[in-house]
């Protein structure tokens, strides 16, 4: 994968977001010419980090960037900041209603990853509210939802999710659109048990911090890098630089406190050695993080899934993967061939619309992607 061709763009892309996750103080300058500044910013708005490239312009010798390029890059963050307020008055609303109720929760992705990861304020963008309860709250936890005025998003779609999928969508309307994702799995729920954030070691690992005056759980230490690797390779089909930049972060501040060891049991026993190799291989190619040699190699894959992987059609695209791709780099990621057959039972079983052919107005009605991660 080092030697992975891409656009002077991308190249371009990468070299800004290595200087903008350095700690280091005496880099050498950036200095950008002759590029199709169009094409960066179609790359920059789809992997979501322009609010990290506009805090990294001040800290960081880049040259050559036109001005309104920069001023796009920092209205993206104006705007992170502002979406980012109006989720975490409501994640303080909802922590108390949770904590009332008595229903044990996990704040997963954006503001936890925020608050514990990112050097400042509005840095990592973020359009939804995640949150892992247990699978025997659910129906508490929703009415919970309910009493707040969010509504289930696809209600016809309720039961197949709750079945198939471990995740359920809610929404409730005002000046923003709030969504709610409520988790009691990782989206591999087909795969079979166990799962990685079903189980109590999740939950006794978790981490604590504070949102609106109100301690806020999230998940720590191994369970966290496995939860990350998952999300980017397996739920995004390696399509995000965003979601490199959390697991390289992540990465950092861990340090030397990583267990490779227990990470490599628990990839064994959740079954996501490959997708947790390829998700480390990116971090450390693209953006320069420090992986150990003899991990990688011993969460290498066979052969045959190496060279039927299209890492390079993944990775710094400017538009989303097809979803006959995206399905197709699922079912390689899955590290056994029961569990693929689990997986494709599962996903024949539910409404299947990536079959169906849709336009913009069909993507906003019943016929969804239901499988679609969040942010």
């Amino acid at each position: 994968m080092t030697g992975m061709k891409s656009s002077p763009e991308g190249h371009a892309l990468l070299r800004i977001l290595r200087a903008s996750l350095s700690e280091a103080s005496s880099d050498p300058a950036i200095v950008l010419s002759a590029l199709d500044w169009s094409l960066l910013q179609r790359l920059v708005r789809h992997h979501r980090v322009g609010p990290l490239l506009s805090y990294s312009l001040r800290r960081s010798r880049i040259r050559g960037i036109p001005d309104w390029l920069r001023s796009e890059w920092e209205a993206q963050r104006r705007e992170t900041v502002a979406t980012a307020l109006y989720h975490v008055q409501a994640l303080g609303e909802l922590a108390g209603l949770f904590e009332a109720r008595d229903i044990p929760f996990i704040l997963l992705k954006g503001e936890a990853l925020s608050k514990t990861c990112y050097p400042d304020e509005g840095l990592r963008p973020y359009s939804d509210i995640d949150l892992l309860i247990k699978e025997g709250s659910y129906e508490t936890a929703k009415a919970a939802l309910t009493e707040c005025g969010f509504g289930l998003r696809y209600p016809h779609l309720e039961t197949e999710k709750r079945e198939l999928f471990g995740e359920v969508e809610f929404d409730r309307q005002g000046p923003r659109t709030l969504t709610v994702d409520l988790h009691w799995d990782t989206l591999m729920a087909s795969w079979g048990p166990p799962s990685l954030l079903s189980g109590t070691e999740a939950w006794s690992v978790a981490e604590q911090i504070q949102i609106g005056g109100r301690l806020v759980p999230i998940l720590g230490g191994e369970t966290l890098l496995l939860h990350l690797c998952v999300h980017f390779t397996f739920h995004h089909a390696f399509d995000g630089l965003i979601l490199l930049c959390d697991l390289f972060l992540v990465l950092r501040r861990e340090g030397g406190r990583i267990d490779w060891g227990r990470l490599l049991r628990k990839a064994d026993r959740y079954r996501c050695r490959y997708a947790v190799y390829y998700a480390l291989t990116c971090v450390q190619s693209l953006l320069g993080a420090h992986i150990p040699s003899p991990i990688l190699k011993r969460l290498r894959p066979a052969i045959p899934v190496r060279l039927l992987m299209p890492v390079t059609q993944l990775l710094l695209r400017d538009r989303p993967v097809p979803q006959l791709l995206e399905r197709y780099v699922k079912f390689l990621l899955i590290d056994d061939q029961a569990g693929r057959w689990r997986a494709a039972q599962s996903w024949w079983g539910s409404s299947k619309p990536w079959l169906i052919k849709r336009n913009r107005a069909s993507r906003r009605s019943a016929t969804v992607d239901i499988t679609a991660p969040g942010a």
